[in-house]
Order: structure tokens, then C-alpha cells, then sequence
């Protein structure tokens, strides 16, 4: 089973990879300091050209060696920042799907993907590599000299200090930043998103101003935090100067009293730099440790794999009976509940209609009965199984589902009706004729290639309600249930609509229809009426048609086709 835990297993053992190429590294850069001593205290004493080349062409050989495998863990980090992206990203997208994690989430948790990913690919990792092996720069310093080496010492304590001060103190600042970039985010992609409507409902300065409102808590966090790691950077990179100036200056004192040579002295300059710099690095990259940390953790937590029924392995036809008991289900963000109590039983090649005025509650049953939605309390099965499951089983589910409000996504036509699956051209051609919909899309400028453009807003709605459709019926589900598929039709339309159900219903198709039309009602075996979030009726359509009038119009508008919307 899959976990993200397994994936950010596989990319911790690629970073302790890194992490010891980086000790290589780090020791291997001895070999200048060392270098440098040795010139002083060996060659020019003794005026060797010989050991002067041996220890150029050893240390040149340390150097190269270096470089290489500096190389090589920086390409151990970019391997493993894109595959975490490519493979968690996929994960966090499938498995979110399949469990009906809440839109809001998985966008939180892609963005918590984004940071570390974007952490480990850049150099704001590498300070965290090589300060660890900074003590083995300061017992070098100690070595020479230890007055030289508890003065480098405790400037690295220093520097250390600045840089966990600067996580203290940024830590929560960096958290109310990051709640308000996403709100102001989300706020900046609904306006453009809908840019032409918006403009047209008059919203433009409106719009501007509250993305403005949201967004100043966003700059006034991002300012303060800013401010703080300025200072604190400025702090830093004084400490870091200071530490050099003084033990050039301590260093002259030791040579005049003849504490150590002057070769000694320039290497323990370039030690100095080498422990020092990681450790100044550690203050500009704690804002970034902090985001891929947070995003580690969230990332860490995420659910396992989602447990699905597995048709393929068993072929055995589903019997297609749906039970829902005693459902309660509450909005998102809402205290009242949408469904309330509500229990309904479908049999296989039953065709029941859900009516009701608006905000009854209608199609949400319908959305509950298609397994779009997770019963906040209660049961909704499938043969026994949650029928959110049964749903999510990629390619083929057993149930075909038309909301109100079709959804597609940027592709081809051909994509949104497979699924983006797999699929030859006659399957989607079968699925378009069985929804009654091959002339609306052979129609299209492109046919089953025509691009639906993000969201499917280069289609109109009956176009997009056509390609929905003949994604419900699909791979030949048992089940389809749709939600006021009447909308956008003409009387021509509506009869074409009429026809295709009941072709279905001849073909043992169980039919769930959410409906105000009583032309469509006329179809059903039973009726559901649902009237603030409960149950108002339910039994054979002949039965609750004589105890609730079904259609109220007035008979004059009984008799007139429904306009195009």
C-alpha cells in the first residue's frame, strides 16, 4: 500500500546520501588550508620545486574530486525534489479524489508539496549539509592554535545563536503569512477565473478592494517578517567580518610573539572561512526550513492509499441495489443539515424520480445516491459497500453521474467522455449515441478532438451538458443518475432527452432522476418528494402522484415547450 510516509522514507535516504557526500566534501576542502601550510612551513624553507609539484597535483586531484562529487549531490537533490514532486503529487491528487478529501485540502497540500520540493532544489538546503561538519574546521583551528580556535569557536556559537533567534522569532509571523497568501490566492484566482462576468456584474472595484483587504494582512506579515531577518542578517554578517579581522589581527600577535608561523596564519584564515560560512548561511535559509518543514509534516500525515472494492480482479456484475439509511449530511461550513434522516431503497431497473421546490434537498440526495458526497451520518451502500467506494474505482465506476453543473476538465472532448483513460473512438462514439448526444458533438468544430478549455468554458452549457452525459453512460454503467438534465433544452431537445431514457430503462438501466419536469416523471416507477432536507413522500409514482400534485404550472404553461436557457 502506498503511504506518503514511504515516499518521504525513499527521499530522507536520499538526503542522508546527500548529507555524506557533503561531509566528502567539506573534509576534502582541508586540502587547501593544509596546502597553503605546507608551502610556507615546507617548500619555500627548503626551495623544492619537486614537492612544490607533488603538492600542487595532490591538491589539484582534491579539488577535482570535489567538484565531482559536489556534482553528484546536487544531483541527488534535484532527483529526488522532482520525483517526491512527480510521485507524491500524483499520490495527493489520486488518493484525495478517491477519499472525497475537501478541494481546500488538497490544494493546501500540494502547495506544502511545492515548499519542500522547491526547499530541497535549491541551495537553501546546502547550508543545513555543511554546517554539521563545521567542528571539524574548528579542532582543526583548535590544532594550530587554541586561542585562534576558541575565538573561531565562539564566534560559530554566536552565529548559530542568530540563526535560531531568527527561527523564533519568525516562525509564527511566517505561519499568519502563509493563511493569508492562500486566502488572498484563492481570491485573486475566483475573480480572474470569472473575469468577464465579474466585470459585467460590476464587481471590478469591489473585487480589487477586497483582494486588497485580504492580501495587506499578506504584506503586512511578509514586511515584518522581512524587517527581522534584515537585522538579524546584517547581525550576522557582521559577526562573520569582525571573526575575520580578529584573528588576523590575534593571528599577527601569535606570529610576532612566535606562536605560529605565518603560513599558519593564512590557513587558519581560510579554516575560519570555511567553518564560518554555513553557519551564516543557516540565517538566510531558516524562513525556507521553516515552509518545508510545515509542509513536511503536513505532507507526512496524509491518509493511506484509499481501499477500493477491486471489480477487475473478481468480473463478477454488480447486482445494483442501493440502501441509504438514516442519512444525515451537512455542507461544508454549514450548521444546518442539507439532508436530514433520510432513508431510500433502490432496487436494480428501478427509475425513481427526486422532486422538490429548490433547497429541498434533492440534489443532494441525487449527488449522495451517485457517491459525490460522504454521508456526514448514516449509510449510503452499493450491494453492501459505500458507494463512495464503488465510485472510486478508476476507469469504469459502476454508477454514471450528470450533476446540474457539469464538470470537465481542460482537454480534448474524446479525454472528458474516457475519463482520461485509454479508450477507442467507437467506445466514445457508443457512449455519445446511447446519451443521445452524437449529433451535439459531432457538430463541434473538431468533433471528439474539440478542445473543452479550462473547466470546459469553450463549449456551451448544453455542449458541456452533452459531453457530461456521455461521460454518465460511459463503460455501461447499471446505474445513472442525473441532476435536472431537462436544463438548457428545447421542446426538440427534451424529446430526444425522453427518448434516451427510456432506451435505457428498456435496457435494464437503474435511473435515479432529479427533476421538476413531470414529462420526465412520467417515466418513473417511484417517486421521491423531498421538501427541506427530509422526506416528504416516497412509494410508486401512481401512489404519490394521487396524494401530492406533482405539477403545479398553470394549464396554459403545461402545454407550452420549455425555452432555451
Amino acid at each position: 500500500m502506498r503511504t506518503s510516509r514511504r515516499m518521504l522514507k525513499q527521499v530522507r535516504r536520499a538526503l542522508f546520501a546527500a548529507f555524506l557526500f557533503s561531509g566528502c566534501i567539506n573534509i576534502l576542502m582541508l586540502a587547501t588550508p593544509l596546502y597553503i601550510l605546507q608551502i610556507f612551513e615546507t617548500v619555500v624553507p627548503l626551495g623544492s620545486l619537486e614537492t612544490l609539484l607533488l603538492l600542487s597535483a595532490m591538491v589539484a586531484a582534491a579539488l577535482l574530486t570535489s567538484a565531482a562529487v559536489e556534482f553528484a549531490r546536487d544531483n541527488i537533490l534535484l532527483r529526488s525534489a522532482y520525483w517526491l514532486d512527480h510521485e507524491l503529487g500524483h499520490y495527493i491528487l489520486e488518493n484525495g479524489v478517491r477519499l472525497a478529501t475537501p478541494g481546500s485540502e488538497m490544494r493546501q497540500d500540494a502547495a506544502a508539496l511545492d515548499r519542500l520540493r522547491a526547499f530541497i532544489a535549491s541551495p537553501s538546503l546546502i547550508p543545513f549539509f555543511d554546517a554539521p561538519w563545521t567542528p571539524v574546521f574548528l579542532l582543526a583551528l583548535l590544532a594550530l592554535n587554541p586561542t585562534i580556535g576558541l575565538m573561531a569557536t565562539g564566534c560559530a556559537a554566536l552565529l548559530l545563536g542568530i540563526s535560531l533567534l531568527l527561527g523564533a522569532v519568525t516562525s509564527r509571523a511566517e505561519a499568519e503569512r502563509a493563511k493569508s497568501a492562500e486566502r488572498s490566492q484563492q481570491w485573486w484566482q475566483t475573480v480572474t477565473g470569472n473575469a468577464q462576468y465579474a466585470g459585467a456584474l460590476g464587481l471590478a472595484r469591489g473585487a480589487a478592494d477586497g483582494w486588497e483587504l485580504s492580501n495587506r494582512a499578506q504584506v503586512s506579515a511578509g514586511y515584518s517578517i522581512g524587517k527581522r531577518t534584515a537585522l538579524l542578517r546584517a547581525i550576522s554578517r557582521f559577526v562573520r567580518i569582525a571573526a575575520q579581522i580578529a584573528l588576523y589581527g590575534v593571528g599577527a600577535w601569535l606570529v610576532i610573539r612566535g606562536e605560529i608561523a605565518p603560513g599558519a596564519l593564512v590557513a587558519a584564515a581560510i579554516l575560519l572561512g570555511r567553518a564560518l560560512a554555513p553557519l551564516e548561511g543557516l540565517v538566510g535559509s531558516m524562513r525556507a526550513l521553516q515552509g518545508a518543514y510545515a509542509g513536511y509534516r503536513r505532507l507526512a500525515s496524509l491518509p493511506p492509499d484509499a481501499v477500493t472494492p477491486r471489480l477487475a480482479a473478481s468480473r463478477e456484475p454488480i447486482v445494483g441495489r442501493m440502501e441509504i439509511r438514516d442519512v444525515t449530511y451537512f455542507h461544508p461550513g454549514r450548521k444546518a443539515p442539507a439532508l436530514r434522516s433520510v432513508s431510500v431503497t433502490v432496487e436494480p431497473g428501478d427509475v425513481i424520480g427526486i422532486v422538490g421546490p429548490n433547497g429541498s434537498g434533492k440534489s443532494t440526495l441525487a449527488a449522495l445516491l451517485a457517491g459525490a458526497i460522504i454521508p456526514s451520518q448514516g449509510a449510503a451502500d452499493l450491494d453492501g459497500i459505500p458507494i463512495a467506494k464503488w465510485q472510486r474505482v478508476a476507469p469504469a465506476p459502476p454508477i454514471g453521474y450528470l450533476p446540474d453543473e457539469p464538470l470537465l476538465i481542460e482537454g480534448t472532448v474524446h479525454e472528458n467522455i474516457a475519463r482520461f483513460c485509454d479508450a477507442p473512438m467507437m467506445a466514445i462514439a457508443d457512449a455519445a449515441i446511447r446519451a443521445g448526444v452524437l449529433e451535439t458533438l459531432k457538430s463541434l468544430p473538431f468533433g471528439f478532438d474539440t478542445p473543452v478549455g479550462p473547466q470546459g468554458h469553450a463549449l456551451a452549457l448544453r455542449e458541456r451538458r452533452a459531453v457530461a452525459f456521455a461521460r454518465a453512460v460511459f463503460g455501461q454503467p447499471r446505474i445513472v443518475v442525473v441532476d435536472e438534465p431537462e436544463l438548457g433544452l428545447d421542446g426538440t431537445a427534451l424529446r430526444r432527452l425522453v427518448a434516451t431514457l427510456n432506451d435505457l430503462k428498456a435496457a435494464g438501466t437503474t435511473l435515479v432522476l432529479a427533476t421538476q419536469d413531470p414529462r420526465l416523471l412520467e417515466l418513473c416507477d417511484g417517486i421521491v418528494v423531498m421538501n427541506a432536507g427530509t422526506i416528504q413522500a416516497a412509494g410508486p409514482a401512481a401512489e404519490v402522484r394521487s396524494r401530492i400534485p406533482l405539477d403545479r404550472r398553470p394549464a396554459a404553461e403545461r402545454s407550452e415547450q420549455p425555452a432555451v436557457h
